[in-house]
């Protein structure tokens, strides 16, 4: 496997060598697998299904090796169910929240990260205004917030000191 693109061959049905693109590696009931698309000759991927193999992990190098097809519908039941995890995750609806102006204008806003501080005692949420700009051009707002019981922000506070701002813009420099 070409570690630094994440490649490797395999031989296809017709018995032609076939790039291929690593999507995903996991390990599961002591088992490795991989999930990968198929390339063209031009390096791109083929547009379709995923698939997947088995492998072992070479100790000298970390590359795979002994890629085997996967044998049992158990093992593709299972690898579907992680592929779809995996879809739910990155398919997660933004959460919203309404922030009302000095003014009393409603703006809803999307959440881009929560965290809570041990030091302070209190949580924190860094949101941005819905619009059709790309998120890195949009400014980036800060507030501590209370939680309802289901865990959503309930109610948001001011930021009142100068330690919280700086440990609020410390995360932030951190994403």
């Amino acid at each position: 496997m070409n570690e630094e693109t994440q490649e490797f061959m395999i031989i296809g049905k017709d018995g032609k060598e076939q790039k291929c693109r690593v999507v995903f590696t996991f390990d599961a009931e002591e088992k490795s697998y991989v999930l990968f698309s198929l390339m063209d000759e031009a390096g791109n991927e083929i547009p379709g299904d995923i698939s997947a193999m088995t492998f072992e992990y070479d100790d000298n190098n970390g590359e795979m090796t002994n890629l085997m097809p996967v044998e049992t519908e158990a093992e593709w039941e299972m690898i579907n169910e992680v592929v779809l995890t995996l879809l739910d995750e990155f398919q997660e609806e933004p959460q919203l929240i309404t922030i009302t102006d000095e003014d009393g204008i409603d703006q809803v806003c999307e959440v881009i990260h929560t965290f809570s501080s041990d030091q302070f005692g209190k949580s924190y949420v860094l949101y941005v205004p819905v619009t059709d700009e790309p998120i890195e051009e949009r400014d980036i707002f800060a507030a501590q917030y209370l939680s309802g019981n289901d865990g959503s922000i309930e109610e948001l506070l001011p930021i009142e000191t100068d330690e919280e701002w700086t440990f609020v813009e410390d995360i932030l420099n951190e994403l």
